[in-house]
């Protein structure tokens, strides 16, 4: 259809659709956030480096942070955030299965080549996040 001829989408719908999406959002970060505050045991430094403790912690807040933020102000910005959180969170689990992360830094080694119930949950969340913030941003565009 040329854009002339396109139906005009009602501004109740794409209002109700953005906050679906946001809902969405949310939801999927405060899961992958619980999960991680969940799995957090222990100290959250160690000798002077953070441990997997302290990284899912970091995790868990930074999560429910953006959550916060794209449900009050959404946004470029607070869109852009849920897919940086969304994205990195899923790519850190899916390769600390395969691939043995070394320390970066203060940063702990990342390796846990096994798959169970909570990391699934997480990579879910994260995989939701992650493609309502990208179909938010490119629904952003047109």
């Amino acid at each position: 259809m040329s854009r002339s001829t396109a139906p005009a989408r009602s501004p109740a719908r794409s209002a109700s659709r953005g906050l679906g999406l946001r809902v969405v959002a949310a939801a999927a970060l405060a899961l992958s956030a619980y999960v991680h505050w969940d799995l957090a045991r222990g100290p959250l430094v160690a000798g002077g480096h953070v441990t997997v403790a302290g990284l899912f912690t970091a995790q868990a807040v930074v999560a429910i942070v953006v959550a916060v933020v794209v449900l009050l102000r959404p946004g470029r910005a607070a869109w852009t955030a849920v897919a940086v959180v969304g994205l990195a969170s899923l790519a850190a689990l899916v390769l600390s299965v395969y691939v043995q992360i070394p320390a970066v830094g203060p940063l702990p080694t990342l390796y846990e080549p096994l798959w169970y119930g909570e990391k699934v949950l997480a990579v879910a969340a994260a995989a939701v996040a992650a493609v309502a913030a990208l179909v938010a941003l490119t629904g952003r565009r047109r």
